[in-house]
């Protein structure tokens, strides 16, 4: 598993080389949290920085990494397309979908199906600097080993959990 994630990790890094030189290649880095949909509920922070490359001038595509923190720590690698709703301007909505699997750093933990679609707006700062305020849905599924003993017994079972939040994310696309 650490050597998918190396892997994902340094194929993001020789792209993001190779963008200094195209304006086809476009990155964005985000830090958000949630609003817990469920029970158990676990308020999420996360981070988030991925690569795209523009197919249009309103649609690119690309692959992403970052971390999550629920009650565990998750590391989610994930595609994500990414629409702008308007033409070029100071002010831009756009629609973002991000999905993947997200893979846990605990050897009790087990990741699972990530899904998060987003709406949100854009503001230019500089020719390719934008920053970004998105609201979306964060579907984050996992597994974890949970203990219980007593003077009686001991017990251990995996836990299925899923968390559903809705998402608050700041960012900069460069």
């Amino acid at each position: 598993m650490k050597k998918i994630i190396l892997i994902l990790l340094s194929v993001l890094i020789a792209s993001a080389m190779k963008g200094q030189i195209s304006d086809r290649f476009t990155y964005i880095t985000t830090i958000g949290t949630g609003i817990p949909m469920n029970e158990p509920s676990s308020t999420p922070f996360t981070w988030q920085v991925s690569g795209h490359y523009k197919l249009t001038e309103r649609f690119s595509a690309g692959i992403g990494t970052g971390l999550s923190f629920y009650e565990k720590a998750l590391i989610p690698v994930f595609a994500d397309i990414r629409y702008q709703l308007a033409a070029a301007q100071r002010w831009v909505p756009y629609l973002q979908c991000s999905m993947g699997y997200s893979f846990a750093p605990e050897k009790d933990v087990n990741g699972g199906y990530f899904f998060n679609p987003t709406i949100g707006i854009q503001y230019a700062i500089h020719d390719k600097t934008k920053l970004l305020l998105g609201i979306g849905y964060e579907i984050q599924n996992l597994e974890r080993l949970k203990k219980h003993e007593s003077n009686e017994y001991a017990t251990e079972f995996q836990e299925k959990l899923r968390h559903n939040s809705i998402s608050i994310k700041l960012g900069i696309l460069f």
